[in-house]
C-alpha cells in the first residue's frame, strides 16, 4: 500500500473532500494547542498529545499533533530519531507506522518510570526508620508526580482505543504495531496503578504517624500541666499580700509547704496512673492488666486445664 508521511507544518497537502474540514481545523487550530486532545471520525482520527516525561513540571510542554488518515500520517513534534526509526521498518499502513510511533514513545517512559521507583523504594526505606521532618512534603510531592504520570499515559491508552473506534473495517489486533502498542501502555498503567497504591499507602500511614504524634505531644503536655498543678496553687495561695497568714510563723512552714505540694501531686500521678492516662494512647484501659489479675488469670487457665 502506498502511504505518505508529513512531518513539516509548512507544507500543505491536498486532502480528500470527506475529511478536509478536519484536516483544516487540525492544521490551524490543533496545532498551536498546548493540550491533549483526541478526536474520532469514520475512517480517521486527529489530536494532539503530550510527549516528553521530564516537561511535566515545566510549562510549555512538550507537545506532538497528529493526524491519520487511509493513505496519509502527518505528525507535527515527534522527535527526528523516533520517526527514522519507524520509517526503517517500512510498515504498510500509516495505522501501523503512527502505533509503531507510539510504542516508542512509550517505550522511554519506563525509564523514567524507573528513576519513580528509586525514589519510592528510598521514601518507603525513610519510613520504616527514623522519618525526618521533611518526609511529609517528599510523600506529596512522589503522589504529584505519580498523578502527572497517569495524566500522561492515560491519553495512549486511549488512542489504543480510539483506533478501534475509528477503523472499523480493519482488525488492529492482526498489526504488530498496535499489539505492541497495547502491550506496553498496558504495561504502564499497571505500573502507575500499584505505585499510585503504594503512595495512598504511604500517605495514610504517615498521616497517621504524624496525628500520633500530635495526640502523644498534647498528652505529655496536659499530664505536665496536670502534676504541676499543685505547686502552681499553692504557690499561688503562699504568695499572695495578705497581712494575717499563720503559715508564715509557723517554724516549719516552709517543709510543710513543700510537704503539701509532694503530696498532692503524687496524688494526681496515682490518680493519673490508675486511669491509663500516662502510658501510651495506642493501649486502652480495657488491655491492660496487673499483675495480680494475671496470676488469677494463669489460675483460671490451670484449674480449667486440670478438669
Amino acid at each position: 500500500m502506498q502511504w505518505d508521511w508529513y512531518t513539516r507544518p509548512e507544507d500543505y497537502v491536498e486532502v480528500d473532500s470527506r475529511y478536509a474540514l478536519a484536516y483544516t481545523y487540525w492544521l490551524e487550530q490543533l496545532t498551536t494547542a498546548s493540550v491533549t486532545k483526541i478526536v474520532v471520525e469514520n475512517g480517521y482520527m486527529y489530536g494532539s498529545l503530550t510527549l516528553d516525561y521530564e516537561q511535566l513540571e515545566r510549562e510549555p510542554q512538550k507537545i506532538g499533533h497528529y493526524f491519520i488518515g487511509p493513505d496519509f500520517l502527518w505528525t507535527i513534534g515527534f522527535d527526528d530519531l523516533h520517526h527514522e526509526s519507524v520509517l526503517a521498518k517500512a510498515c504498510n499502513s500509516p495505522i501501523e507506522a503512527f502505533y509503531e510511533l507510539l510504542a516508542e514513545r512509550m517505550n522511554n517512559y519506563f525509564h523514567g518510570i524507573d528513576e519513580f521507583e528509586e525514589r519510592l523504594l528510598v521514601a518507603q526505606r525513610e519510613m520504616a526508620g527514623q522519618v525526618p521532618a521533611t518526609f511529609m512534603n517528599e510523600i506529596f510531592g512522589l503522589r504529584s508526580e505519580i498523578e502527572r504520570w497517569s495524566d500522561t499515559v492515560t491519553p495512549y491508552k486511549e488512542l489504543v482505543m480510539a483506533g478501534r473506534e475509528a477503523f472499523l473495517d480493519i482488525d488492529l489486533q492482526t498489526l504488530k504495531p498496535y499489539q505492541l502498542a497495547d502491550y506496553r501502555v498496558s504495561r504502564l498503567l499497571t505500573l502507575i496503578n500499584h505505585y499510585q497504591g503504594d503512595v495512598i499507602a504511604m500517605t495514610d500511614l504517615a498521616s497517621t504517624l504524624s496525628n500520633f504524634r500530635g495526640n502523644e505531644i498534647m498528652k505529655a503536655l496536659t499530664v505536665f500541666t496536670a502534676l504541676t498543678t499543685p505547686v502552681v496553687a499553692f504557690g499561688a495561695v503562699w504568695g499572695m499580700n495578705f497581712k494575717e497568714m499563720p503559715e508564715l510563723d509557723w517554724p516549719l512552714g516552709y517543709v510543710f509547704a513543700w510537704f503539701v505540694i509532694i503530696f498532692f501531686t503524687l496524688i494526681i500521678q496515682v490518680w493519673l496512673k490508675r486511669k491509663n492516662w500516662i502510658g501510651s494512647l495506642l493501649q486502652f484501659p480495657n488491655q491492660t492488666t496487673s499483675p495480680s489479675d494475671r496470676v488469677k488469670q494463669k489460675s483460671k487457665k490451670t484449674n480449667k486445664s486440670s478438669l
